[in-house]
């Protein structure tokens, strides 16, 4: 149950997922983004640079999203 907005997407595909990506641009939720080479990386206002197609990257990108979750989420319980 979503009570407010996210304070930040994060998006694999940023052509896939443009739609996405504008409407949070519009309420003002920050996006992180892959961006690929056939992406303006622009579209993010924290893209990460990476080939969004090989499961190695996906694999590794997503590890590191999780890690930074579970970090802050670890530190939010402890306050």
């Amino acid at each position: 149950n979503m009570e407010k907005l996210p304070d930040v997407i994060f998006v694999w595909d940023m052509r896939k997922d443009a739609l996405a990506i504008k409407e949070a641009r519009k309420v003002g939720v920050k996006v992180i983004g892959v961006a690929d080479t056939n992406v303006d990386p622009t579209l993010a206002d924290y893209p990460i640079p990476a080939n969004d197609d090989a499961i190695s990257s996906i694999k590794y990108i997503l590890e590191k999203v999780k890690e930074v979750i579970l970090k802050a989420k670890s530190e939010k319980s402890s306050k």
